[in-house]
Order: structure tokens, then C-alpha cells, then sequence
């Protein structure tokens, strides 16, 4: 069956609350990323959370972000609030997977040796199914809450995080407490990872018949001047730099292209970078640091021209102090569900929680259930044990913060 197919039509509105049976509807709908690969985006997926919210007598709206993706946004307000400004948590779950491909029956869930398979299933409907669960279960539980929980399904995170970004700039993350970014991090709280800057850089030569490639400036080769002059200025100091959760940060060339035939000198070369990042790191004095080997390699070859634009994402990590006090409350509710102590990490990939953190100021957590190694890859699968363990931890979050909201 071709990956873009599915056995099953995909639910309309939800018919469970049982957290299995919900991730197995969730993931039968298609909600790659526009952006990415051609198809229906996120919206189908959106309305189904909206409908499983207003099931749950939750209130919902929705805020277009792009034309036909738009974020859903599930509030479930305190009910005996404080006199100030009430205290607010919010879950961040993306609605977006990447693309089906080369995932064979990517929207046919399968489910053996405890595991469910399907696009989607580790990252991240299987946060997205238990934190729907764990907010249906606390407005069903009748108990006083002091705080406000949202839940905010955000479209685009697999590309350029835009449906975030959106929530902050329009301020719907304003009175926000603290988050949960849900991701999946086996179930271990993360309170630092990496940020990242992307960019292209263009090597502009002189084309000429290759016959005479004397009357030219190849931009290819003017490009691997380049390569060489990054990899050996900031490869090695990069390697010297040190965070007590987090790997050295790292400088990629993902992408490469020039030239329009064999016979004919190159006037053209570009390459994508990708530079992962520590929190600390401010991205214009990398771009600064990278300006300057690009006018050290331009000034060295005649006719060259080098470009380098400006970047197309530039986000900065997550960095979250062990002592906030949404921190321990994390901690206290894996511990209880997993049986050990829990203490906080950090890992080497990007969430929502750059925006969330960096930008708007909230202390973030990335909670969830899957190991990032199934993310992405053709046999994406997720570990039923942990999406059940990840619906009670979420529950006891919304519970405990609602019920004695963490003071700053």
C-alpha cells in the first residue's frame, strides 16, 4: 500500500477516552505538514481536538495562524480563582508530523509486542492522546481548582515552529505560569536543549565555457574555500565549549548546490548550514563570527562574491533552573508514576519550549512519552506502557499545579 494510503477513513470526532484507543484515532488522521509535503495540513486533526474538548465541556477556539492551519486551543479555567492574577499552565502539544514517506501504511496504526506504529505515534500524538485524557479527566474530577490549564495544539513545529511563535506574539501565552512542551523524552523532564540557527550562504563566480575555465570564477570551488574556512575556524572551538546538560554545540552543511552543466564554469553555490546551539549562545554573534570567515575567504579570491542570508530560523535553546518550582512539581509526579527518582536532563534537539522559554520567559519543561530515536523514521512506534504512564504524570501536573499552585 502506498504511504500516503490508510486501510482505515479516519475518525470524525473522538468515541473513546481511553488513552490507547484515542492515539490510535489520532494517528490515523493526516496531519503532515503543508509546508513539507502536499496534504491536508493540520486542520482535520485540529477540529478533532476541538470536538473531544467541547465532549468534555472544555472551552475551545481556534486562531488561524496560516491560511487553513490554525492552532486549537482547549481552556479549562480555575473555578475558585485567586483574587490577583490567577496562576496558568499551559501544555504545548504540535498537531504537525512530517511527511508519510518512507513510512509504508503510515496511517494504518498497527499495534504488536506493546508497541503502537504509525507516522506520528512517538512524535508527539502519543503526548497529544494523554494530555487530552489527563485534561478530560480533571474537569470530570469535580475538585476545586485555584489555576487556569490550557491546552494549546500548535501547528508547524516540524518546520519552522510557526504556530508557537504565533501564540506568543499575539499574546496568548500572557499570564502563563509555566509550560509543558509535550515530546518525546521517555518520560524524563528536560530542562535544557539546543537552539538553532539555519541559513544560506551563496558563492557568486563568473561562468565560463570549460574550455577556457581561466576566463571564470568557479563558485563550487569558492564554496569548498568556504567549507574548509568554517570546518577549521569553528569546528574546534566549538568542541571546547561545555553545559553541565548538554553536548558541545555543532555546525552542519546539510545542503549543497551549483552549477548548470558539465561544460560550463560554475557562477553559483550555495550551501544550508545548521548550528545547533547552547542556551547561552546569542545567534547574531554567531552570525558575526561566521561574516567574518566569509570576508576572510572573498578577500583571498578575486571575483568571488559571497552571500550569506539571512537565516530562515534562529531560535535559542531551553534553559530552565533545577529549582523553579514547576520543576519539582514535574519531578514529584514521575517519580510517583514511575516508581524512582527522576532527575532533570537535557538533550540535543529543538521543541516549542524555544519559543515558550526564550521568548516569552516561562519556565518549560518537555515532558512526554517516546524515545526521540523512533521520531522520523520508517518504523516510527511508541511505547504503549509509557503514553498510559504519560496520561497519569500529565493528570497529576494539571492536579497538583491547579490544586496548589507553585509560587515563583
Amino acid at each position: 500500500m502506498s504511504p500516503q494510503a490508510s486501510s482505515q477513513q479516519p475518525p470524525t470526532s473522538p468515541t473513546t477516552t481511553d488513552v490507547i484507543d484515542l492515539l490510535t484515532q489520532l494517528v490515523a488522521i493526516n496531519s503532515v505538514n503543508s509546508s513539507m509535503a502536499p496534504g491536508p495540513g493540520e486542520a482535520e486533526l485540529g477540529r478533532f481536538v476541538a470536538t473531544f474538548g467541547e465532549q468534555a465541556g472544555i472551552a475551545v477556539s481556534f486562531d488561524e495562524v496560516l491560511p487553513g492551519r490554525s492552532n486549537v486551543l482547549l481552556k479549562l479555567p480555575a473555578t475558585a480563582p485567586s483574587v490577583t492574577a490567577t496562576p496558568r499552565l499551559l501544555f504545548d502539544v504540535h498537531l504537525d508530523t512530517v511527511p508519510l514517506e518512507p513510512m509504508q501504511d503510515a496511517l494504518t496504526p498497527q499495534i504488536a509486542d506493546g508497541r503502537l506504529r504509525a507516522r506520528g505515534a512517538c512524535d508527539t500524538k502519543g503526548s497529544l492522546a494523554a494530555a487530552l485524557v489527563a485534561l478530560k479527566r480533571l474537569a470530570a474530577d469535580g475538585s476545586p481548582r485555584l489555576a487556569d490549564i490550557w491546552l494549546l495544539g500548535s501547528v508547524d513545529e516540524e518546520y519552522l515552529k510557526r504556530g508557537v511563535t504565533h501564540a506568543v506574539a499575539t499574546g496568548v501565552t500572557t499570564g502563563v505560569t509555566a509550560a509543558i512542551v509535550g515530546e518525546p523524552t521517555s518520560l524524563r523532564p528536560v530542562i535544557a536543549h539546543k537552539g538553532a540557527v539555519r541559513w544560506r550562504i551563496i558563492a557568486h563566480g563568473r561562468a565560463a565555457h570549460t574550455s577556457r575555465p581561466e576566463n571564470g570564477v568557479n563558485a563550487i570551488y569558492g564554496m569548498v574555500e568556504v567549507i574548509e574556512a568554517l570546518r577549521e575556524h569553528l569546528e574546534p572551538k566549538l568542541q571546547l565549549e561545555t553545559h553541565p546538560l548538554l553536548t558541545p554545540p555543532t555546525l552542519t552543511v546539510g545542503l549543497i548546490g551549483g552549477g548548470v552543466g558539465v561544460n560550463i564554469v560554475p557562477d553559483s553555490c550555495s550551501i544550508e548550514l545548521d548550528r545547533r546551539t547552547l542556551p547561552r549562545e546569542d545567534p547574531e554573534a554567531i552570525l558575526a563570527e561566521v561574516d567574518e570567515i566569509l570576508a576572510q575567504v572573498a578577500a583571498r579570491t578575486p571575483g568571488l562574491r559571497i552571500e550569506r542570508e539571512t537565516p530562515y530560523l534562529s531560535e535559542r535553546g531551553l534553559e530552565t533552573t533545577p529549582d523553579e518550582p514547576i520543576v519539582r512539581l514535574v519531578q514529584n509526579a514521575c517519580a510517583a508514576v514511575l516508581g524512582e527518582p527522576v532527575e532533570p536532563e537535557g538533550v540535543p534537539y529543538g521543541t516549542d519550549a524555544t519559543q515558550l522559554s526564550g521568548t516569552a520567559g516561562i519556565p518549560t519543561i518537555v515532558l512526554g512519552p517516546g524515545d526521540i530515536t523512533q521520531a522520523h523514521t520508517a518504523d516510527e512506534w511508541v511505547d504503549l506502557h509509557q503514553v498510559e504512564q504519560a496520561a497519569e504524570i500529565y493528570y497529576r501536573i494539571m492536579r497538583d499545579f491547579a490544586s496548589t499552585p507553585p509560587s515563583r
